[in-house]
């Protein structure tokens, strides 16, 4: 008499170690959820056309690999926690300093450096956060810019800084600027190129007036103690190359009106 309980325990024993392997092999295919605090042109809403470069980049490299993402867009530092924790894969605009326990690939996808903008006629220069006390500062409520001196001084609410809320906030305070009712506007190098083009306003409509803190990188991080999220950092690491070499890199980038890099990269190593 055929045993078919043991015939069948054995089938099962002998395909269960291919059931493993080929449903490791379609785990390729899965959906990476990544994390992003509005903050544009780096990342803006889900479902417009322009995402955010950094959302752009992440989806033709997951693409490539065989991935869909699922971008959500909520406060940076409690995406951070659910990447710390499991719940999701990835965040954008993540840095070193402040968030080491995530894996970082090897280049950031950006630099943010606390700066200060005026009109190209302007004859002011910043060197010190006491100069602002006789400007008009024009500044976005609630964005921390250098976490110091700079920080400390718009929580005081002074009646010389105009503050703008809301998502088009950047929109406003550059408008201020242009019809004069603010001296000096502080940004950053790369949020500012990002909103003259969506804007169309040449880049040197204003010009740079000092440096309240210097370039610190942001990058595309992930969680640190899944195999999934590993091999998303290392086909990073293998695909921004090719696409600089390709030039998808730079036709993403030129959308938003940004630069590639690396040139700050290779410069900077403080800022890694």
């Amino acid at each position: 008499m055929i045993n078919y309980p043991i015939i069948l325990r054995k089938v099962i024993n002998w395909f269960f170690p291919f059931v493993l392997l080929l449903s490791s092999h379609f785990s390729v295919g899965d959906t990476v959820t990544v994390w992003g605090e509005f903050h544009p042109p780096l990342n803006g809403y889900p479902d417009d056309n322009n995402p955010g470069f950094m959302i752009e980049i992440a989806e033709a490299i997951l693409k490539k690999n065989g991935h869909k993402i699922d971008y959500i867009l909520g406060p940076r530092e409690r995406g951070v926690r659910m990447v710390l924790s499991g719940e999701i894969d990835c965040v954008v605009n993540a840095k070193i300093k402040d968030h080491s326990f995530l894996t970082f690939p090897e280049e950031p996808w950006g630099y943010h450096a606390a700066t200060l903008f005026a009109l190209p006629e302007s004859t002011f220069k910043y060197h010190d956060v006491t100069q602002l006390e006789k400007i008009k500062l024009g500044a976005i409520a609630g964005m921390r810019y250098d976490n110091g001196p700079l920080d400390d001084y718009l929580k005081k609410k002074n009646i010389n800084v105009s503050f703008s809320y809301g998502d088009d906030a950047m929109n406003k305070q550059v408008k201020k600027l242009m019809a004069g009712r603010t001296d000096v506007l502080v940004s950053c190098p790369l949020l500012m190129r990002g909103q003259l083009e969506s804007m169309k306003f040449p880049e040197h409509v204003f010009k740079s007036v000092g440096e309240v803190k210097p370039f610190v990188g942001m990058y595309f991080a992930c969680g640190s103690t899944s195999d999934k999220t590993k091999n998303i950092i290392k086909s990073i690491n293998k695909a921004i190359p090719i696409m600089r070499e390709s030039g998808e890199l730079k036709t993403i980038l030129d959308k938003y009106g940004e630069v590639d890099w690396v040139g700050i990269y290779q410069s900077l190593d403080f800022a890694h």
